[in-house]
């Protein structure tokens, strides 16, 4: 009886557990998983009317807008009693299939929906999320790619249809970039150009502003967070931070950590993500992203998540993706409500919209809504928080605790306060609120005190009263002052600086100097009167206890010159807006035209004045880290450079450190109370956007004092304009001084940017004059007479380089935070020449000790005992072909003599001119260097030699030899009497100033081996200079690899470099652009040949740059192209778009290789008789991806017959024009060179376009969009054909102007001269023969003068041959060719070009912007 009823009390208590488990569980409704299938676009459309009717108060759906096909960009909104708007209650948003080939994230929006809505009321998790939260789910951002993908399809097919959309846009490329130099905040160009589904998309983020956001992606598995761009241009691999990073690492790894195979990091291989997330620009760099622009232009912090490896999946995989993000997705969408919510209202209560939150120490705001309403996602942890609104003080910040494991964002409400009518108040200061207006100078009619500065001080002070002011000033502040004269005007007056620091009159050691210089143009007056009051100031608040202003004066050692030009002031007067009257010194010249210029000499700086002379002995004397030099005549930051190599007004020219310059121009301009607005004087119609502008894009000058800092000392120096009005009145100067105050302090503040510290020797001294560099930036500064350094950066991560001669350099990794500075020291150890060796040279020790400069036959020597000694990699060639008769050389690669044809040929020259003598023991010694690592099994090397031939080529010039026989020491500025090989080879090809003493036998050598051996990638080790120059064919992709080599070297800081003139450029484009060959020159050196001794200085500072370059062997793609029958296409090339240079298959299996730098590229592959191939590669750093391509047949075309078109990717912002370029036989022309230039070009140098044909003759030349309805002038050139040029209409109405033709004449040699030499002179000759003639008939007098003589006229059919219009065409598409055939009368302007002689040629008006 006891067991039965425990038995029955057992199943009671059994009932009531299971009625008391939550429903949530039991209950979950999953039922849409039934069905595995893709939504296509018209049943999305009835399944979201369906969800919205049935479920009317918790679904909405509502379009932003259509795709470029007309289809709607439909969203469902789920949210509880979804009608009505709810205060307090944050937007959520996810949005997919931006590539409408990534369709796992489209399903996944449409389950999520259903889940949402069929689970609401069930699940506790659920009901509480849509309760709480507007839930916004885009299934399709382009539904057009979406429908004309394929299911099943795992990468994205080039160009082509899918990813991209209907107009052949990556949408997430689409979006306006922070980092776009011509990046604006007005319509034209947010909304300007931009595919509508973008447009649509940026409006409703702009409107809504969201509080968080996902986008769905596919191709790998993570989670990528902000930013995606790089400000530096590079194409991946280094970390973009955004103001929020950690906040967006916590967010992306909520995804990743509640998803298992994205946590992993691992699920795509070779791809590895730790913890499954990324920073997006350290994976690989997006420009104009979506991500980056919802977190810039609105309050919606977004992450990206790559769901799938393969994008487009079987349906029937797509529960599997359900199961795998579902808890993600909703632990996502929770992170909503954390950080800190409220409401921003004035003294009444009523909401403040379009008010910014800041949390201090984070520059980064949000707004707020209508309704005042704002959320700000906060990791856990305490923030001071204010609101700032326009027109309202600021309340003092809120100390807010943001708690772990948030479920809710913290309330706050925040009260701001009217700001009293007519009145601002600047910390201590309250002036008059000032009204921008250009119709006239402002006028302050009653003058008065401001606090600590009294009204009388507000006057201009002529040379006399300045004096006595900085007098004044020195006596009553000694502790802190110290005034001293610098040197003299031209007239004799004291140029006065008044240094403002404690313990003033030496350099502290750690202490960074500053300075501002004003008044250099004369009746320039704004800056000369600021710095004194400035100064009296800083004096002032320092002795009455601002705390700023004393950690300012105890911290930096400031600099104040009033007047750099005393003369010109006292010739100027009050009231001059914009005259030039007292602009120059005593001798009339502008002393901003009067420094030393980095593109040479001019007739304003052949002198130094005294006024400049002064500064620049000053600059040099004191380590200054940053300075401004003050100016007035517009209102404008300017930056550095102010010149350019053309020297052409409008042409922007940056200089290594421009990000540094950026962040300093904008400080100062975003603080001034006016530059910011960007506003015009009312004499000049320019704008700066942001007041902020590169000096050469405003103006080239030459002899400027900002660019003489930078490139002569450490100093970082920006101009500022301080207002448009050069001498205003004295009642204007309180109002002067309110705009600029806080600007001037700011400014000297960003003293403290960026890195500093000592670099010391191992035994504790200081070491002056070494050498600090940073990875990536071509500017070194140097240590002081102390030891100490600085080095302004903007924040980021750093290699950081201390180095000095005799010293072994030390790299640091160096974090600058995102403000103030760190602290970094240098500990040199004395050059120790077998431990360097040993750690970085395989211990080949006659690279770096007993070094000397071989000669010619010592140096082949060399190279051969490589051979035998390392016999399986080494081969040296001499004399067995007539290719290396002449030129010597040594081959290396992985088991000489196996096949290479799948290998990268890369030659590595020296001597290309003979004074560049120390590459000769470069090559040398780099040779010794690989051998040496491959034979001890290094990975890097071994790795390097599989997949490249290296071909060592030394001794080219053979001047050398005489070179080194007179060689007695040190040669920085070697000058040979003779020719060097470079010029002469460079006079061989393009047959000019030929000499009849030379038989050019080793220069056609030369060209033979580049035709015969087909190389690569060729690489010059060359001196007299630290650049590094490329051909301009294919600039981009030659400027990345340049950038390697000067990332990974040290600079040297023994000689200094001078630019000499020469054709080594032209050289370098010859080279490319007839043999194929690109030919990267480095400069070692700025000595051409150093001193033996020295020779082991230059390979330590270059072996690791030189190792990088050629490392590039180690990363980027090949494969074999084939036709679809397996057979090689030898004929094929590949061409990667934004680089000229072709890459050809092979003569025998038909590979090519591309060895290209990091980051994703476009490539067409094109052949004979077969449909050309549009890819897309993502190539990454030390893998040479293997892709073979499969060409598909066309008609077969035949010469003489009909072409088609060829085959083009069409961009919507771009305009063609094609056409086929032949001979005067009809037959097809291949590689000419097409060039496109705009009318009104004085001469023809910068062509807008260029391209070249292929082997059928076809061409297509892309233009910018704006070229539409424009006439251009069209060049086409072939090597042994005579240049033709044509106008050209381009069509207005399409995109693509067709039909065009170029036919030309071979330019054949008569008699041993051109044909136009020839015609020359045969019509000299014939001339001279008639005129003879004449004279000898006219001297006849003797004979019958009549005549007989037997007229016969020809047959009518006889004459016919020469007397119809026989139509002989050979090519039967109508390529029309006015010349030859007029078009007929029905014939359209959109059916052909109109291409006319230039004699009958008439501008066509409006045409040039």
């Amino acid at each position: 009886m006891v067991t039965c009823s425990n038995t029955f009390v057992l199943v009671l208590f059994s009932v009531l557990i299971s009625e008391c488990v939550p429903r949530s569980i039991e209950e979950e409704d999953e039922s849409f998983l039934s069905v595995s299938k893709y939504t296509k676009y018209d049943d999305l459309v009835k399944l979201f009317a369906d969800l919205e009717k049935t479920h009317p108060d918790l679904a909405k759906v509502y379009s932003i807008g259509k795709s470029v096909e007309g289809r709607e960009l439909l969203v469902i909104q789920i949210s509880e009693d979804v009608k009505k708007a709810h205060a307090g209650r944050p937007a959520f948003k996810y949005v997919a299939n931006m590539h409408g080939d990534e369709a796992v994230g489209r399903e996944l929006m449409v389950s999520l929906a259903k889940y949402l809505i069929l689970n609401y009321g069930k699940n506790d998790r659920v009901t509480k999320l849509v309760n709480n939260t507007e839930i916004h789910l885009m299934p399709s951002l382009n539904p057009d790619g979406f429908e004309s993908s394929v299911e099943g399809s795992c990468d994205s097919i080039g160009n082509g249809p899918g990813r991209h959309n209907a107009h052949g846009v990556d949408l997430n490329r689409d979006f306006p970039d922070q980092f776009d130099r011509h990046r604006s905040e007005d319509e034209a160009y947010l909304f300007g150009h931009r595919q509508p589904e973008t447009v649509a998309l940026m409006k409703w983020v702009m409107g809504k502003q969201f509080v968080l956001s996902g986008n769905l992606h596919g191709g790998t598995v993570v989670a990528s967070y902000p930013y995606d761009d790089l400000r530096s241009g590079k194409d991946c691999c280094e970390e973009s931070q955004s103001p929020d990073d950690a906040l967006f690492k916590h967010l992306a790894l909520v995804y990743a950590s509640k998803n298992e195979v994205m946590h992993q990091g691992d699920t795509c291989p070779p791809e590895k993500f730790k913890d499954g997330i990324t920073n997006g620009a350290d994976w690989y760099s997006v420009k104009g992203g979506m991500q980056d622009f919802n977190y810039l232009h609105s309050n919606c912090f977004e992450v990206t998540f790559e769901l799938s490896c393969c994008k487009y999946p079987a349906a029937a995989e797509l529960p599997r993706f359900w199961r795998l993000n579902k808890d993600a997705m909703l632990s996502f969408i929770e992170q909503t409500h954390t950080g800190v919510k409220g409401f921003v209202v004035d003294e009444d209560g009523e909401p403040i919209k379009n008010a910014f939150i800041k949390v201090e120490g984070v520059p980064h705001f949000v707004k707020t809504t209508e309704l005042g309403e704002f959320w700000r996602l906060l990791l856990p942890g305490q923030y001071n928080i204010t609101a700032l609104a326009q027109g309202f003080e600021s309340p003092t910040p809120t100390t807010v605790t943001v708690p772990s494991n948030q479920t809710e964002a913290v309330p706050l409400k925040l009260v701001v306060r009217r700001r009293a009518v007519g009145r601002v108040k600047l910390q201590n200061i309250e002036v008059p609120e000032v009204v921008i207006s250009e119709e006239k100078p402002e006028q302050n009619q009653h003058r008065r005190d401001v606090p600590n500065l009294p009204a009388a001080d507000f006057t201009h002070h002529d040379y006399l009263k300045m004096e006595s002011f900085l007098k004044d000033l020195a006596a009553l502040y000694p502790k802190i002052t110290k005034l001293s004269s610098i040197g003299k005007s031209v007239e004799g007056r004291e140029l006065y600086v008044l240094e403002v620091t404690r313990d003033p009159g030496r350099h502290i050691p750690g202490k960074p100097e500053f300075k501002y210089v004003a008044n250099m143009h004369g009746n320039e007056v704004i800056g000369r009167e600021l710095l004194l009051l400035l100064a009296k100031y800083l004096c002032q608040e320092y002795t009455s206890g601002n705390e700023r202003i004393q950690k300012m004066l105890n911290n930096t050692r400031i600099h104040l010159m009033p007047s750099m030009n005393p003369d010109g002031y006292e010739k100027s007067t009050v009231g001059d807006y914009k005259s030039t009257h007292g602009r120059e010194n005593a001798h009339n010249v502008d002393l901003n035209r009067n420094f030393p210029d980095q593109f040479g000499e001019t007739p304003d700086n052949q002198v130094a004045e005294p006024e400049t002379r002064a500064v620049m002995n000053w600059s040099l004397s004191i380590p200054f880290v940053l300075s401004a030099n003050l100016h007035g005549g517009s209102l404008v930051a300017n930056y550095p450079y102010d010149g350019n190599p053309a020297m052409h007004s409008g042409d922007e020219y940056l200089a290594p450190d421009h990000d540094v310059f950026l962040h300093l121009a904008h400080t100062y301009s975003d603080t001034h109370m006016k530059m910011h607005l960007g506003q015009p004087c009312r004499s000049y119609p320019e704008r700066f956007p942001e007041g902020i502008t590169n000096g050469a894009k405003w103006y080239v000058l030459a002899g400027g004092m900002q660019d003489w800092n930078y490139l002569h000392t450490n100093d970082m120096e920006i101009t500022l304009e301080l207002g448009c009005f050069k001498f205003p009145p004295a009642s204007d100067l309180p109002t002067y001084w309110a705009d600029n105050r806080e600007a001037l302090l700011a400014y000297i503040e960003e003293v403290h940017k960026g890195v500093h510290g000592f670099v010391h020797s191992h035994i504790g001294g200081n070491l002056a004059n070494a050498t600090v560099s940073v990875s990536g930036i071509r500017h070194t500064v140097r240590t002081a007479r102390d030891g100490d350094y600085w080095r302004l950066l903007v924040p980021g991560r750093y290699n950081v380089t201390a180095s000095k001669h005799g010293y072994e350099s030390v790299t640091e990794e160096v974090v600058v935070p995102e403000s103030g500075s760190v602290s970094v020291n240098f500990t040199l150890m004395p050059d120790d020449p077998q431990h360097w060796s040993s750690a970085y040279d395989f211990r080949v020790l006659d690279n770096i000790m007993h070094t000397r400069y071989h000669s010619t036959l010592e140096l082949y020597a060399e190279l051969a005992e490589l051979e035998n000694k390392f016999p399986a990699i080494a081969e040296f060639r001499s004399g067995d072909s007539l290719l290396t008769a002449s030129l010597h050389q040594l081959k290396m690669t992985d088991k000489v003599g196996s096949p290479e044809e799948t290998k990268l040929h890369m030659a590595i020259i020296s001597n290309l001119y003979a004074s560049h003598a120390v590459g000769q023991e470069m090559l040398l010694n780099f040779a010794r260097h690989i051998a040496t690592a491959y034979s001890l099994g290094e990975p890097r090397h071994k790795s390097l030699l599989e997949n490249a031939v290296l071909h060592f080529i030394p001794n080219l010039d053979p001047l050398y030899e005489k070179i080194l026989h007179g060689f007695s020491g040190e040669q920085c500025q070697l000058s040979p009497l003779e020719e060097e090989f470079g010029d002469s080879l460079y006079h061989y090809i393009t047959k000019t100033n030929l000499s009849p003493l030379t038989n050019y036998t080793r220069e056609k050598a030369f060209v033979d081996l580049l035709k015969a051996e087909k190389y690569d990638i060729m690489l010059d080790l060359s001196s007299g200079t630290e650049d590094v120059a490329y051909p301009d064919l294919s600039r981009r992709l030659f400027e990345q690899f340049a950038q390697k080599y000067q990332d990974n070297r040290t600079p040297m800081d023994k000689y200094e470099c001078r630019s000499t003139p020469s054709n080594h450029g032209n050289l370098l484009d010859v080279l490319c652009e007839r043999y194929n060959t690109p030919v990267v020159s480095l400069g070692l050196s700025c000595c051409k040949m150093p001193s033996e001794s020295d020779i082991a200085y230059v390979w330590k500072s270059n072996l690791r740059g030189i190792m990088k370059f050629v490392e590039l062997a180690n990363t980027g793609i090949q494969g074999y192209i084939k036709s679809e029958d397996g057979g090689p296409v030898r004929d094929a090339t590949v061409v990667v778009n934004g680089f000229s240079r072709p890459y050809r298959a092979s003569r025998n299996a038909a590979h090519y290789r591309a060895s290209l730098p990091p980051g994703e590229y476009q490539a067409v592959v094109s052949a004979k008789g077969y449909v050309d191939q549009a890819l897309t590669w993502r190539i990454i750093e030390g893998e040479v991806k293997q892709r073979d391509i499969i060409l598909h047949r066309t008609n077969t075309e035949i010469p003489g017959g009909t072409y088609d078109d060829k085959d083009l990717y069409n961009d919507p912002n771009t305009v063609y024009i094609s056409g086929l370029a032949l001979d005067h036989n009809s037959v097809p022309l291949n590689t000419a060179k097409l060039l496109v230039y705009p009318l009104g070009t004085k001469k023809l140098v910068d062509p807008v376009a260029t391209n070249a044909s292929d082997a059928n003759g076809r061409f297509v030349v892309s233009l910018p969009v704006t070229y539409m309805g424009r006439e251009v002038l069209m060049t086409a050139e072939k090597d042994g054909y005579i240049s033709r040029q044509r106008h050209v209409m381009i069509n207005k109405n399409e995109n693509m102007t067709p039909k065009v033709l170029f036919k030309l004449e071979s330019d054949d040699k008569v008699l041993g001269m051109s044909r136009l030499v020839f015609v020359m002179v045969a019509g000299v000759v014939g001339v001279a023969l008639v005129t003879l003639a004449a004279w000898c008939f006219s001297c006849r007098r003797t004979g019958d003068p009549r005549r007989d003589y037997m007229f016969t006229q020809l047959a009518s059919d006889e004459k016919r041959p020469f007397t119809d219009d026989g139509k002989y065409e050979i090519v039967s598409k109508p390529y029309y060719d006015v010349e030859e055939l007029p078009p007929s009368e029905t014939d359209s302007e959109e059916e052909i070009v109109l291409l006319r002689n230039d004699r009958d040629w008439k501008p066509v008006e409006n045409l040039i912007d």
